[in-house]
């Protein structure tokens, strides 16, 4: 009965021993997780600030003016295009500088449905980690046009 019980305890504490190793490994991974989502989220961060600084550094395109009068029509199809696009561009780079002035604004209270515990944060972070990167796309410098078949060339 004695060597029972002895056997008993011993595995009962051999159980505990695994128990407590399971959590400081559990505890260990979520660490991990932790500081591969931060490293994450700051890698985000510095690809959203260079793609925006690229985006302000892109020259915009003067309307170049015609060296020969063209045809009234297609001299609206040329134009009507670029200004849009000139329009477009013009804003990001006064909204970057502002923004890097501002001081920055004060953390909104989260909501309990929008905070996640430890295991679901350390989850989605293991999930992302086995995705593949998503990137931006990069920014594409338009050529400029093919002149239209239906115009003939200029004449030397």
């Amino acid at each position: 009965m004695m060597k029972r019980l002895k056997a008993a305890a011993a595995k009962a504490a051999a159980g505990a021993a695994a128990a407590k190793d399971k959590v400081r490994s559990a505890k260990a991974q979520l660490k991990q997780a932790r500081k591969l989502l931060k490293t994450e989220k700051k890698a985000a961060k510095q690809a959203r600030k260079k793609l925006d600084a690229a985006a302000a550094m892109t020259p915009v395109r003067a309307v170049k003016p015609a060296a020969v009068a063209k045809p009234l029509a297609a001299a609206k199809q040329a134009a009507a295009p670029k200004p849009a696009r000139a329009r477009k561009r013009a804003p990001a780079p006064k909204s970057a500088r502002r923004a890097s002035r501002r001081a920055p604004k004060p953390a909104a209270a989260k909501s309990p449905e929008t905070m996640h515990t430890a295991a679901q944060v350390a989850k989605t972070v293991i999930e992302r980690l086995h995705r593949p990167p998503v990137l931006p796309p990069l920014p594409v410098a338009a050529a400029d046009p093919a002149p239209p078949a239906d115009t003939a060339p200029p004449e030397a």
